[in-house]
């Protein structure tokens, strides 16, 4: 006899039952900061570590109010430092000047690249042109032509 498949319900409860104990497990580690990103729980990583779908998160209507009730409880009231993908604050001014100073060396790099690119470009202009000048005299006459 075949096993018998959890009904939907079941599936929503213990998916529901994971993530309290993944919430609380996160929260007695203090490592819940570690899933915030643009001021919102990482739901891709929540649903990995917790074992389903992140689907669920939008068709769960349990799971989903339980998610908005931390979102908000815990990252609103505890004020939970969110992690950057630089790891600067956003309010410090030499973190500010020392990312400005990083792009204009991105914007110049890709300038130079652009640069570049462009004398290829023209030296590959140039070649087609000649090889286009030697084709012209090569395929109506048959000969070769000394080059």
């Amino acid at each position: 006899m075949a096993a018998k498949r959890k009904s939907t319900a079941q599936i929503s409860i213990e998916a529901v039952r994971n993530f309290q104990s993944w919430v609380e497990e996160k929260v007695r580690e203090g490592t819940l900061d570690r899933y915030v990103r643009r001021g919102m729980l990482n739901r891709s990583e929540i649903a990995l570590e917790c074992g389903f779908s992140r689907s669920l998160f939008s068709s769960n209507n349990q799971l989903k109010a339980e998610l908005a009730l931390i979102e908000n409880v815990l990252l609103k009231s505890r004020n939970i430092y969110q992690h950057s993908d630089s790891d600067e604050s956003q309010g410090d001014p030499t973190a500010l000047e020392s990312k400005l100073a990083r792009k204009d060396r991105e914007i110049n790099a890709l300038r130079e690249r652009l640069a570049n690119k462009t004398a290829e470009n023209e030296e590959l202009k140039r070649k087609l042109l000649a090889s286009n000048t030697i084709l012209d005299v090569v395929v109506p006459t048959g000969r070769r032509v000394k080059l």
